[in-house]
C-alpha cells in the first residue's frame, strides 16, 4: 500500500485522515502484506484444501415423495366436506 493508493481509497469513500492517522493505515497495511507474504512462503503442496474446520456431513433424508395421508383420512378432520373437499367459511363477500 501507497500513500497515493491510500488517498485514492480516501477519496472513493469521501473520507480525510490525518497525517498521523495515514501513518498508522500504512503501517497497518505493511503488516498484513507481511504476513501475507508469511504464509505464501508456506509449502502447501499436498495439503487438502480446508472449506470448514470441523468436518461437515449431509445428516438429511433424500427428499423422496411420498403419500402420508390417503384423502378420506385428510377429510375426517375437516369440521365439513363436501364430496372430496373441505368446506371452509367465506372470508371474502
Amino acid at each position: 500500500m501507497t500513500v497515493e493508493n491510500l488517498k485514492a481509497l480516501e477519496s472513493l469513500n469521501e473520507f480525510r485522515l490525518t497525517e498521523a492517522e495515514e501513518e498508522k493505515a500504512l503501517a497497518v497495511f505493511r503488516f498484513m502484506e507481511g504476513e501475507a507474504a508469511a504464509l505464501q512462503s508456506v509449502n502447501t503442496e499436498g495439503t487438502e484444501v480446508m472449506v470448514h474446520c470441523m468436518p461437515m456431513t449431509n445428516i438429511f433424508r433424500e427428499d423422496v415423495r411420498e403419500q402420508a395421508f390417503t384423502r378420506d383420512e385428510l377429510l375426517e378432520g375437516a369440521p365439513e366436506h363436501s364430496g372430496d373437499s373441505w368446506i371452509v367459511p367465506r372470508l371474502v363477500k
